[in-house]
């Protein structure tokens, strides 16, 4: 399994978890936990390394006189 695909499987089931303790099927403290493994899959999926920047444009016209 790849780490996006853990990242998905740990929020979805944190987020099942929050919304049974919403209608009361699991304890409040089920939820919390829930919550927790949500965040560690969010963590996971994007909270790790930041999204990279896109580069500026190369100039490969380097030979021509700066413009005045």
């Amino acid at each position: 399994m790849r780490k996006k695909q853990l990242a998905w499987w740990l929020w979805a089931v944190g987020t099942v978890l929050i919304v049974l303790s919403w209608f009361h099927i699991v304890t409040p403290q089920v939820g919390w936990v829930g919550f927790a493994i949500g965040m560690c899959g969010s963590v996971l999926g994007w909270g790790i390394r930041p999204p990279r920047s896109p580069q500026p444009p190369v100039d490969t016209n380097q030979d021509q006189a700066p413009k005045v």
